[in-house]
């Protein structure tokens, strides 16, 4: 069969997705080749074609149209500094994602093109499209992420397999509520109804083994706070119960933990017990997800409350020495409590000196 030209391929291909828009319940591949007249091989590689663009899904042997409705950017100016905070996005974007996101890198390719500009800011935000091309796909990422996306797009609900940190993989159905990213774990958290557990469940995009399109549509409930239910979370996990924790921050950091707002609810002050010291609170609604960025500051912080986190705290301090060959010698008995430095030399049986 003589090779079509392209105008002549993206005809067809559109005249496949109308077909399919115009039999709500479903064609097969076989169908569609009968009543367009084309090879079946042919409608198949556009429908693979449209599977990607985000306009058709198969369920069983089933090819459905998806209320696929393109969306377009009026023309608007920026300023060279709003083009900046453009730029700044997608880095951040980038940084966060350490997989490939084809969707998310044709979107910056498309952004990069459309801002031309002096100043080179289209230019820089078409090299963080590339930098984000050179992360690691092993196939499925992408195309749980695409299916993810189309569920809470298009309000279908989603057929989801998944594979918790612990425990057995488990299926279920899926109406996905709301999609957050998190710089810990570099990830993107799905936050929905599940059928399994008939409640509000998170599930994490890099553990969805398989993700399927469902013709079954839904609304989120008009009681659902949206990005509200984060007010409480330190990253990503949520709730109503709080937990107040307090942290006193070492005279080595204190000017950089007052340089950021880390939490919304959080409160800093000199510390009355110990000069020099910053004392730092807020409240969240688990310390899960806290533990990596209070990890981070080592000895330079110390965990005052509540009391299961400082003891945690003890304990990973006491692991730590013993991973590194230290001998751990009991705390000696002190009225006043030590410093951050004194603990550890407590526990290396040492000095900070």
């Amino acid at each position: 069969m003589p090779k079509v030209d392209e105008t002549t391929r993206e005809g067809r291909k559109e005249r496949v997705f109308l077909h399919l828009r115009r039999n709500a319940l479903g064609l097969t591949e076989a169908e569609l080749a009968e009543e367009l007249g084309f090879e079946r091989r042919t409608v198949n590689n556009y429908l693979r074609e449209l599977e990607l663009e985000g306009k058709v899904y198969k369920e069983g042997t089933l090819w459905l149209a998806l209320p696929y409705d393109k969306a377009e950017l009026r023309r608007f100016q920026v300023s060279p500094e709003e083009a900046m905070t453009l730029y700044l996005a997608t880095r951040l974007f980038v940084k966060q994602h350490d997989k490939r996101n084809e969707p998310a890198e044709t979107a910056l390719l498309k952004l990069a093109a459309a801002l031309t500009t002096e100043a080179g800011v289209g230019r820089e935000i078409h090299q963080a499209a590339q930098e984000l091309r050179q992360r690691p796909d092993d196939g499925r990422y992408n195309r749980v992420f695409r299916t993810v996306m189309q569920g809470y797009i298009y309000r279908r609900m989603l057929h989801l397999t998944y594979e918790p940190a612990q425990g057995n993989p488990f299926e279920t159905d899926f109406k996905p509520y709301l999609l957050e990213p998190s710089a810990i774990g570099f990830t993107t958290y799905a936050i929905g109804h599940s059928s399994l557990a008939n409640a509000l469940r998170t599930y994490k995009l890099e553990r969805i083994r398989a993700a399927q399109l469902t013709p079954q549509e839904y609304d989120i409930p008009a009681d659902f706070p949206g990005l509200e239910v984060l007010r409480n979370a330190w990253s990503i996990i949520y709730g109503e119960t709080l937990i107040t924790v307090t942290l006193r921050f070492s005279p080595a950091v204190r000017r950089r933990v007052e340089e950021t707002r880390w939490h919304p609810s959080e409160e800093k002050h000199e510390d009355s017990e110990r000069p020099g010291y910053l004392r730092w609170s807020a409240q969240v609604a688990d310390t899960m997800d806290m533990l990596p960025w209070i990890k981070g500051w080592g000895a330079e912080v110390e965990v005052l409350a509540p009391q299961e986190l400082h003891e945690q705290m003890m304990g990973e301090a006491k692991a730590l020495a013993e991973s590194y060959g230290w001998v751990v010698s009991p705390r000696r008995a002190n009225p006043q409590r030590p410093s951050v430095r004194d603990t550890f030399a407590d526990f290396f049986g040492g000095s900070d000196e």
